[in-house]
């Protein structure tokens, strides 16, 4: 994808964000503050699963959608089974799994709603021994469904290291 295509979708993206946050008087701080807490938690729960190589207790926390709910490094997976498959066979090749997140922000979009984004390193250690490891950004939007928090579109990617 062009430099430019990307580009003007960030922009897009922003735009986006800046202009849907919950103003003062749809929720209160306190409010605010449970839902980023909330939201922080179920990230830190799938984090854990992750780490714990755990696929099935991983996509616990998604959403049962099918809409092209994740998007890795360029790639759509276009159903949630499609997206689980994929990390399950994955998980399979790794060994561990260490993510370190230097920076995470999470937004209020509604009481509903809410998008995480982060930064940081990450180091996947594979059956073989070998380990790779790099910087990494995610976006993330958490919906509340039935009084839980879960991740209905997640973005990771790497950056290019151009």
């Amino acid at each position: 994808m062009p430099n430019k295509v990307k580009a003007i979708l960030v922009l897009a993206c922003v735009s986006i964000v800046w202009a849907a946050p919950m103003s003062q008087t749809d929720t209160t701080v306190q409010q605010q503050k449970a839902i980023e807490k909330a939201v922080l938690d179920t990230h830190a729960k799938m984090t854990e699963a992750e780490k714990s190589l755990d696929a099935e207790k991983f996509f616990a926390y998604i959403t049962d959608y099918d809409k092209g709910l994740i998007i890795q490094d360029g790639t759509l997976f276009k159903t949630r089974q499609e997206a689980l498959d994929t990390v399950r066979a994955g998980f399979e090749r790794v060994a561990k799994v260490e993510r370190a997140y230097d920076q995470m922000y999470v937004t209020v979009l509604s009481p509903e709603a809410a998008l995480l984004t982060a930064k940081g390193t990450s180091s996947v250690t594979l059956s073989d021994g070998r380990t790779l490891a790099g910087p990494f950004a995610a976006s993330m939007v958490f919906v509340l469904r039935n009084g839980q928090w879960k991740l209905l579109q997640g973005h990771y990617s790497t950056p290019d290291p151009r």
